[in-house]
């Protein structure tokens, strides 16, 4: 009878785990916006500072913003197969006619940009993926790593990069403030942000 009852459980892991993969598939169907929150590690001053940020796009970049500024467009996207590849991209709108871009990284810089698929040419673009926290927390990992940085590039002013060598971004932040930060997925519905 043990052996009947062990195969019983592991039939019903298995089914529990198709659906918790179809429903994450599902979620990355769905369109969504990012929300910013410093990682753990960094200081009580670097989580005040960066709280309540969104994921917003200014000229081909992925920039933070509080929220407060007009005329911004926040990051909609959802994943998608990229092209001619065996991985997940990750597409964002870049205007209220719900144009799409794919999102990338720079392959000289580590900024994370938006353009179109001819843009994307030797640029890395994934996989781009979310990852389940304990806590059903959905967050975003390229090559299945939650490296994402910001980048204080001027006054109260940061743009997203990927820590791609996880050296602090190395001699490309040229001496700039660096911030560990975890993206959020966010359903377009939910306007808050994430607590920290």
């Amino acid at each position: 009878m043990a052996p009947l009852l062990a195969t019983s459980t592991m039939q019903l892991s298995d089914q529990a785990q198709k659906r918790s993969d179809q429903g994450q598939q599902e979620m990355k169907r769905q369109k969504c916006h990012l929300a910013v929150r410093p990682s753990a590690r960094m200081s009580t001053k670097r989580q005040q500072q960066l709280a309540d940020r969104a994921v917003v796009l200014e000229d081909g970049r992925l920039v933070l913003s509080d929220q407060k500024i007009p005329g911004e467009h926040l990051f909609t996207g959802y994943f998608l197969p990229f092209p001619k590849k065996q991985y997940d991209g990750l597409v964002t709108t870049i205007n209220t006619d719900n144009f799409l871009n794919w999102v990338y990284i720079d392959h000289a810089t580590f900024e994370l940009r938006h353009g179109t698929r001819a843009d994307t040419q030797s640029q890395l673009t994934g996989p781009m993926d979310l990852k389940l926290c304990k806590n059903g927390e959905p967050r975003l990992t390229f090559r299945n790593w939650e490296g994402f940085v910001a980048v204080e590039e001027s006054p109260d002013r940061w743009a997203l990069y990927f820590d791609v060598h996880d050296n602090g971004l190395g001699d490309k932040s040229h001496g700039k403030d660096v911030v560990e930060v975890e993206l959020i997925r966010v359903d377009l519905d939910d306007n808050h942000s994430p607590s920290s």
